[in-house]
């Protein structure tokens, strides 16, 4: 069973990247506090970034042409 991306628990976000540098760049890109790095367990993608708190990327285009995107966010927070 693979993890969830966030966990309640520990109050943080994992997202897969193919890279440690790949890690550094998304926090930095979005401002993420990057607590570490943890390997995965696929080659596709190897690393595992965790960050701290709740992390998600922003809509894409494709996401804003879902008309209830944003509602089902809501209901769901």
């Amino acid at each position: 069973m693979t993890n969830p991306r966030y966990d309640e628990n520990r109050d943080e976000t994992r997202h897969a990247a193919v890279s440690e540098e790949d890690c550094e760049e998304m926090a930095d890109t979005y401002e993420w506090d990057l607590k570490r790095v943890e390997q995965s367990n696929t080659d596709v993608l190897p690393v595992n970034c965790v960050f701290d708190g709740y992390c998600e990327f922003p809509p894409s285009r494709m996401d804003l042409t879902q008309g209830d995107y944003f509602t089902e966010k809501k209901e769901d927070a």
